[in-house]
């Protein structure tokens, strides 16, 4: 696994893809796998006949600098100051069909 992850977290490694797993992702983002599933502002491309999805390391790096203009927007100030993370742009409360524990 540390292999893996020498190999993934190194910007100009040439072994690294352009194309990362569900796994793979989460070891460059730094985030919990289940993470990667739920969080649907990360950009992902879904294979076509499948319910695989794959990450381009491209977009994760611009999502993290929150440069990534792809099907959402992950935020920012509207001055062009300094842009708010995608991790503070998303709303505290957190849905439930229950009202009662909305």
């Amino acid at each position: 696994m540390k292999e893996i992850e020498a190999s993934i977290l190194q910007p100009n490694n040439p072994s690294a893809s352009e194309v990362m797993t569900p796994e793979e992702a989460a070891v460059f983002l730094r985030v919990s796998r289940s993470t990667i599933y739920q969080r649907q502002d990360i950009p992902r491309h879904r294979l076509p006949g499948s319910r695989q999805i794959r990450f381009l390391r491209s977009e994760l790096l611009a999502w993290l600098k929150g440069e990534y203009t792809g099907r959402q927007e992950t935020g920012g100030m509207k001055d062009g100051r300094t842009p708010i993370l995608p991790l503070a742009a998303l709303p505290k409360a957190v849905y439930h069909r229950s009202a009662r524990y909305r």
